[in-house]
Parts: C-alpha cells; sequence; structure tokens
C-alpha cells in the first residue's frame, strides 16, 4: 500500500543520477523537447530533439482534438526518433516538465510503457554540474510497428464535459495561470473564463523552486485534497 510520503507511480520519474549512468546505454533515447533554439545551445549529451508541436492535430483535417489520434504518425514520430517499442525513453526539457509531459502523454496513449520524464528535468541537471553539449544530433531512425487505436479514455470531448459537470464524483482542475482562470487573460481567444464548478491551481505549484522538481508527494497529496481533488474522485484536468 503506497503511503503518504510516497509516489503511487515512481516509475514515471527517471532521477538525474540514473540518466547519467546511462546516457551510453544502446536501449535508452533521451528526447529534448524544448525549442529547438534552446536544444541548439545547450541539451545533455546523446540527447536527440523533437518539435513540441508533433502532438497538435493536423490543421487540415476537422479533428476537434489537439492530439496526435493517428496509428502511423505516431509509429512514423517514434521511429524517426531512433525509439523502437521496447526502448526507454527520457523526455525532458527546461520548462518545468511542461513539454516532456506531453510527449509522456502522447507516448501513453499509444501503449508505450517504458517512458519516463527526467525528474527536474534541464534544470536539475545543470544545477548539479551535470555535462553538457552543443552537438546537435540527427537521430538514427529505428522501427516501430504501428500500434493500435489510441486509448480514448484519456481524452474528454466536450460532450463529455456537458456530462460530467453532473457528476458529484467527478472534479475539473484548471491548471492555468491565475489570468487565464479568472478570465483577465484570453490568450487571444474569443472568450476568457473557465469550466463551471472547476477548482484551480496552476500547474507551476506544484513544482519546488529554483530547480523545479515536483513537491513532496504529502505535499501534493494536502495541497490537491484541500482543492476536492482525491485519489476517489475522476479527475479532468485541463
Amino acid at each position: 500500500m503506497t503511503t503518504e510520503t510516497e509516489w503511487a507511480h515512481p516509475e514515471l520519474l527517471c532521477e538525474t543520477e540514473w540518466l547519467a549512468a546511462h546516457l551510453d546505454d544502446p536501449d535508452v533515447v533521451a528526447v529534448d523537447c524544448d525549442l529547438l533554439p534552446a536544444y541548439q545551445r545547450l541539451h545533455i549529451p546523446g540527447a536527440v530533439w523533437s518539435s513540441s508541436h508533433y502532438w497538435k492535430s493536423d490543421p487540415r483535417n476537422d479533428s476537434e482534438l489537439h492530439a496526435l489520434e493517428d496509428a502511423a504518425t505516431f509509429a512514423d514520430l517514434a521511429a524517426g526518433l531512433g525509439i523502437g517499442e521496447t526502448t526507454r525513453v527520457v523526455a525532458y526539457d527546461g520548462s518545468g516538465g511542461l513539454y516532456a509531459a506531453r510527449m509522456w502523454w502522447t507516448f501513453d496513449r499509444f501503449g508505450h510503457e517504458r517512458f519516463q520524464v527526467l525528474h527536474g528535468g534541464l534544470d536539475k541537471w545543470v544545477a548539479e554540474g551535470r555535462p553538457l553539449s552543443r552537438e546537435n544530433l540527427r537521430a538514427q531512425r529505428g522501427s516501430y510497428a504501428v500500434p493500435a487505436s489510441p486509448q480514448q479514455e484519456s481524452i474528454c470531448r466536450l460532450a463529455d464535459v456537458r456530462a460530467l459537470r453532473e457528476e458529484d464524483e467527478h472534479v475539473f482542475w484548471d491548471v492555468r495561470s491565475a489570468g487565464e482562470w479568472s478570465g483577465a487573460n484570453k490568450r487571444g481567444t474569443a472568450r476568457g473564463g473557465r469550466i463551471p464548478g472547476a477548482v484551480h491551481l496552476e500547474w507551476l505549484q506544484t513544482l519546488e523552486e529554483p530547480v523545479r522538481t515536483l513537491k513532496a508527494p504529502a505535499e501534493l497529496r494536502r495541497l490537491l485534497a484541500a482543492l476536492g481533488v482525491t485519489p476517489d474522485k475522476r479527475v479532468t484536468t485541463y
């Protein structure tokens, strides 16, 4: 049984010590998920770079989702990064895990279990004085079998939002900034604001500064419980 001071799923995080010891492991691929200029300046040795736009829907189609839906496109993305079905992938960024977590979510949807986010990302790696590189690598293309259709339970569509608003055992967790939550910052959209009934805790408030590791499990549980985000609830983040 998981205690209040333990992670429920520690396998989702990779610590910097482990990655430093496995940079030359042919079964491990480190993926830098930051913007290209940041990667070109400095990155973890041997890391390959991935565009942060890979997960978005093709703007030429009518999909309502900003999410990679096509299994063949996903397989091509993975193969292009030198990733195979059994590769252990460690994603990181210098943005508090914002982009690395999106890549984890994408791979998780297609059933790739050997995927981790580097705990503390590039910030922690640099703070520890670990080696850095300016060598811009072109990944040696791998082979990735086209998986089955993506898992649909990780997606919440508009119809789901309408239905879930009526459920007592469900909570919408708004992870955006305070300005977006209040509607003061519309981010260029026609209307600002939030889903009625949603609770708010900006994602940055889950991190410790300055290296941006996650806060301790007990502290995170305390912050979330205060909002009604508890293990007995079904939670949708946005």
